[in-house]
């Protein structure tokens, strides 16, 4: 998409040159140019929409599409290492475990041996450097979405554009993640957070904050 504010400058220049186009018609025929520029201006818009417009329209989409399949693949493979690690595998529906509510009304419970399912997530991954790898890499792959449709296509909106960035920036420092305590427990906040939607000013909205950008992104 093309940067507001050179659509402004583009703006500026077609109303200087009507202007002195007008002033300098020869023999005051001012009907002729004003129906020159109506019809180039039908023609540029017929152009600007078929060539520039409905394309980058077409990607745009496509590319957010491709970002939220890999926003629900990323979430499911997490989810299916927290099953493992908190001892769950008998949860049979995991897609169910997308929506935030279920999500935290399953992970705040006990497993079968009375113990507190994300407590267990969190030792399981200060306990064992695979998993812990394994989730890390899974950032990674989605911080590379973040990434790329941040650079291919114009956002068009300061508020998503802001997001995405502080979201990649949060990932990258978790890469770094150690199999240390405050490490984990910094980690475990985190991936709380995305996968239930809380957050330190409004608690629990139930809500995907991730979805909300990428729809308005879309929208622009």
């Amino acid at each position: 998409m093309i940067d507001r504010r050179f659509r402004i400058g583009i703006l500026v220049v077609a109303i200087v040159a009507l202007v002195v186009g007008i002033l300098t018609v020869p023999q005051k025929d001012y009907m002729s140019i004003i129906h020159s520029v109506c019809v180039g201006f039908v023609l540029s818009a017929i152009f600007y929409f078929v060539v520039v417009f409905l394309p980058e329209s077409c990607r745009k989409r496509m590319i957010c599409s491709a970002f939220a399949e890999q926003y629900n693949q990323f979430r499911s493979n997490c989810i299916g290492t927290f099953l493992i690690l908190s001892n769950s595998q008998e949860y049979q529906q995991r897609e169910n475990l997308l929506d935030k509510s279920e999500f935290q009304r399953y992970f705040k419970n006990n497993n079968a041996s009375g113990k507190n399912r994300w407590d267990e997530v969190a030792k399981g991954i200060q306990g064992n450097e695979f998993y812990l790898r394994e989730i890390v890499y899974e950032l990674r792959m989605f911080n590379e979405e973040i990434k790329y449709i941040r650079n291919a296509v114009y956002l068009g909106d300061s508020e998503v554009f802001s997001f995405l960035n502080r979201l990649s920036q949060a990932i990258h420092r978790y890469e770094l993640t150690q199999p240390e305590y405050d490490d984990i427990k910094s980690f475990c906040g985190f991936l709380w957070s995305v996968f239930t939607g809380w957050n330190f000013v409004d608690g629990y909205e139930n809500r995907d904050y991730i979805e909300k950008m990428l729809a308005k992104a879309t929208k622009t």
